[in-house]
């Protein structure tokens, strides 16, 4: 209130004045707003479609913050697996095409194979190339160039030494 004096001179008798004739109009007003919205329930339920909307909302984020959190697990679980299988891949022992890959770059000599002339001429599937050659790579034995794979020089010396190439 002291903002109000403070800002406009007005006596206390014409608040009063104003407040008590406006008080006819307040109880017309909430008597309208009693029997249309109160009685007949329209607010009660439309504060009540507002609440379903907002529990919508949440369980539509919940879901999709579910489904991002399952896609970033499935995503780690992947790598995981990937990764397990690499460590499972280490050895040459596992891996029952690699010495046949080796051999066939090998007399093949400095032309090159392709991936698919070279599963065509071995009779075997393209994966187990694939997954002989990513060994071969990661070893340095093989190495790729464009789409052609190629005899490294320690995988020369190796093939030399097991006699399968002479120099």
């Amino acid at each position: 209130m002291s903002f109000l004096f403070s800002t406009y001179e007005i006596p206390l008798w014409f608040l009063i004045f104003a407040f008590g004739c406006a008080a006819p109009l307040w109880i017309k007003w909430y008597k309208a707003f009693y029997k249309k919205f109160i009685v007949t329930g329209i607010l009660k339920n439309k504060m009540r479609k507002a609440a379903e909307v907002a529990e919508e909302k949440v369980d539509i984020l919940k879901k999709a913050t579910d489904g991002w959190n399952a896609s970033v697990e499935h995503d780690r679980k992947t790598e995981e697996l990937k990764k397990s299988s690499q460590k499972h891949l280490q050895t040459e022992e596992d891996q029952p095409y690699v010495k046949i890959v080796l051999k066939t770059l090998a007399l093949n000599g400095d032309a090159g194979m392709l991936l698919q002339s070279m599963a065509d001429k071995l009779d075997i599937s393209s994966n187990e190339i694939k997954k002989a050659l990513a060994y071969l790579e990661k070893n340095e034995f093989a190495e790729a160039v464009g789409s052609k794979y190629y005899l490294a020089a320690r995988g020369k010396q190796y093939c030399i030494k097991r006699g399968y190439i002479t120099e």
